[in-house]
């Protein structure tokens, strides 16, 4: 069964997504969350994912968040707004997933997994950890990108993030902070100046390392082997994952040999790693 549908979060913004299942009510469902510029729709591991689940016989909700695209008009019950990478303010995903859970445990999903692929990683754990939704029972980031300010700023292969800072600071002094950057990292797409600021700032608002300990669900994070080298945001991962166990006792953190960003050579891997995961956890979630 294959269904489009659409939530109203509760500042009224209207998102799209689509659920796939056998056709039977499953208690069990999957919230698939994009990454950075990306969307519902879009072809790769989160549809992989999407099918793999639904053939296991739970459910799966591929979701937009307000940051869906790169450049895009969110409707509202009042108006259109600037939404899409370029606008976002992450911290809005808060609303956004708490709209999906509260829409698929209406429908009688009482047991939700979120599983974000590289941004919508990040969007999973920061919006547990801020407000924690009583029908997820576990994380799933898909190589989710640190956003540590201090370690971009003095990492040795960031030489187009510190440019990118740089001018984001010039065209907010000069009273311009929607003027456009093309950035190039942490990843390729067009931020506001006031935008990359917000997002990549020395704040770290949106660091997940020192989150970890604060969820209340179990959580896995993967990477491929490939990618732990391609960028300063997955530089050092493996040994971040060691320190974070400390104080988080439900981490786990695997590491998917030859696997790339997009785990294109290995699209059923996520799955298998996370199905693996989930069925060893003691609530069977």
């Amino acid at each position: 069964m294959f269904e489009l549908t659409q939530v109203l979060t509760a500042d009224q913004c209207v998102l799209h997504g689509a659920v796939s299942s056998a056709g039977d009510l499953s208690p069990l469902a999957f919230v698939l969350i994009h990454g950075t510029g990306s969307n519902f729709y879009a072809p790769g591991v989160l549809e992989r994912f999407a099918v793999r689940a639904a053939a296991s016989g739970a459910t799966a909700c591929r979701i937009n968040t307000r940051g869906h695209d790169g450049i895009a008009s969110i409707p509202t019950t009042k108006k259109s707004l600037q939404g899409g990478a370029t606008y976002e303010v992450v911290s809005d995903c808060v609303h956004d997933i708490a709209a999906w859970c509260d829409w698929l445990a209406e429908r009688g999903h009482q047991r939700i997994v979120l599983v974000g692929h590289s941004m919508g990683g990040v969007k999973a754990i920061y919006s547990q950890v801020q407000a924690p939704h009583s029908a997820v029972a576990a994380i799933v980031g898909i190589s989710p990108p640190r956003f540590c300010h201090q370690h971009w700023m003095t990492h040795p292969k960031a030489d187009a993030f510190r440019a990118h800072w740089q001018r984001a600071g010039e065209l907010i002094a000069a009273g311009q902070p929607d003027g456009f950057l093309e950035c190039t990292q942490p990843t390729p797409f067009l931020a506001t100046a006031a935008g990359f600021v917000e997002k990549y700032g020395p704040e770290d608002r949106y660091d997940y390392l020192p989150l970890l300990g604060q969820l209340r669900v179990p959580a896995l994070l993967m990477v491929g082997s490939e990618t732990l080298n391609s960028s300063p945001a997955f530089d050092g991962l493996p040994a971040w994952m060691d320190a974070a166990r400390a104080s988080a006792s439900q981490l786990s953190f695997e590491i998917v040999p030859g696997a790339n960003m997009g785990y294109s050579d290995q699209p059923d891997a996520p799955w298998q790693v996370a199905e693996r995961w989930l069925s060893a956890l003691p609530s069977a979630a």
